[in-house]
């Protein structure tokens, strides 16, 4: 990110959070973005110092958070079986979808009127009607086996894909759902163990971070959207736990628990950076303007960090 025509790097450390509640606060100057975490999740505004605003009850366990692209809504999935709506502005959870199963990680599509949210047993994914509150369809994935690593999921964004990894002692893979018919139409085996999917802007590629064998580094892959071939694979130094994309499409962020660091890889010329942060990172969002990432820690309960975007493009 550029300022008065020069570069400039600058860190935030965000507020403590509560388990099983959402803990909405002010991070960093000009930030304006959500982030989960074990604990819950925060929201920043312009502020020169870090202050919790509200704390709001969920009842349950926070795996993710998806939030709508006008902010005004962010949902969180609880392992006890439900998700549960939260309105941005009166920081009141106004709304409960039951589930069942144990839904975990989340994305909504462009215009925010359904989300798919996988479940943690990686058996099927839950289309939601968020302006009902209501399930829609489970999609059964059609397998029957331990999970290895936790399932992701990512929406195209013109909203007419949606993208599950699979991590299972069996088979590692990639389903692509059609969300118009709410059917997989498309599989593909990969050569990791996927942990975060995302998909470029202009839904040509998907990205995959995960790791092979026994996770000791890291590889990200890039698959072609239309044909969910694998076109190229990347090592990293580290082994990610997720991914998300810059909006622009220019880089993508993956924490890397086992490491303490986020990783920054350069999708034109895949330069790989990493950056120092808390341990134990889990969770990782981008604000909508690409001015910062948000990164939750589980080992410390800190609900997250922002960290300047060029910085990380730079370090």
């Amino acid at each position: 990110m550029m300022h008065d025509g020069k570069s400039f790097r600058r860190r935030c450390v965000t507020s403590s959070a509560i388990r099983g509640a959402i803990a909405f606060g002010l991070a960093c100057v000009s930030a304006c973005s959500m982030a989960s975490g074990r604990s819950g999740l925060m929201s920043s505004g312009a502020s020169a110092s870090p202050a919790v605003l509200a704390t709001i009850p969920i009842g349950g366990y926070g795996g993710d958070v998806a939030v709508s692209a006008d902010g005004v809504r962010a949902y969180v999935p609880l392992r006890t079986g439900k998700v549960v709506a939260i309105d941005t502005a009166s920081r009141q959870v106004v709304a409960t979808i039951a589930t069942n199963g144990q839904p975990y990680a989340m994305a909504l599509t462009p215009d925010g009127a359904r989300a798919y949210a996988t479940d943690m047993t990686a058996q099927y994914v839950l289309a939601l009607d968020t302006a009902n509150n209501r399930v829609i369809q489970s999609i059964p994935l059609g397998i029957i086996a331990r999970p290895i690593l936790t399932p992701a999921v990512a929406v195209s964004r013109d909203g007419t894909r949606a993208y599950v990894t699979e991590a299972t002692v069996n088979d590692d893979r990639l389903l692509v759902i059609d969300t118009a018919t709410n059917t997989i139409v498309g599989s593909q085996n990969l050569p990791i163990h996927p942990a975060g999917v995302a998909v470029s802007p202009d839904g040509r590629q998907v990205y995959v971070a995960g790791c092979k064998l026994a996770c000791i580094d890291g590889t990200f892959l890039v698959v072609d959207a239309a044909s969910t071939t694998v076109v190229s694979q990347t090592p990293l130094p580290a082994t990610p736990d997720g991914v998300v994309l810059a909006p622009d499409g220019s880089r993508a962020y993956m924490p890397n628990g086992a490491d303490a660091t986020v990783g920054v890889i350069d999708l034109a010329t895949k330069t790989v950076t990493r950056i120092a942060v808390d341990a134990q990172p889990i969770g990782i969002a981008v604000d909508p303007h690409g001015s910062f990432v948000y990164v939750s820690s589980f080992a410390i309960g800190k609900a997250g960090r922002s960290v300047e975007r060029g910085t990380c493009a730079k370090v």
